[in-house]
């Protein structure tokens, strides 16, 4: 599908396309740049957030209480 860019450096999303991807105004857009070509995408918060969780479980976790992180915060920590 070809689409004119505006005055405005805007591009108009076609009604069926809107539709198939329950696009409204105020929705929020992923855009990536592959390469040679610009990919739009609804913005998922979810399956961000769940690559973002999947990211720290590469990184070691802690056993310390929020009492325990305020005392080394605090310098007081034994």
């Amino acid at each position: 599908m070809i689409k004119k860019i505006s005055k405005g450096y805007q591009i108009t999303i076609p009604a069926e396309i809107r539709k198939t991807f329950d696009l409204t105004i105020g929705t929020p857009i992923d855009i990536e740049v592959n390469k040679d070509e610009i990919v739009l995408k609804p913005f998922n918060a979810k399956k961000e957030l769940e690559k973002l969780f999947k990211e720290a479980d590469k990184f070691p976790r802690h056993n310390l209480s929020p009492e325990d992180l305020e005392r080394m915060e605090e310098g007081i920590y034994e």
